[in-house]
């Protein structure tokens, strides 16, 4: 059984990783959250996580869903 993501988590989640400057790094730090909180980590490049809240809480929500 996989876990699922609920939107406050994935706000969360977003908010922690768009605060990492350098953009390089917010795939790292998405990860990290992410095992942090239970979720397998998620291969992404930097290019590919969208840069804006809303679009990486509702990337986020898409891809953890159950």
């Amino acid at each position: 059984m996989s876990k699922s993501l609920s939107k406050t988590l994935a706000t969360e989640i977003a908010e922690r990783t768009l605060k990492v400057v350098n953009p390089a790094n917010r795939a790292l730090a998405l990860n990290e959250t992410l095992r942090r909180h239970g979720f397998a980590a998620t291969a992404v490049g930097k290019d590919e996580l969208p840069g804006e809240r809303a679009a990486l809480v509702a990337w986020l929500l898409e891809r953890y869903r159950v």
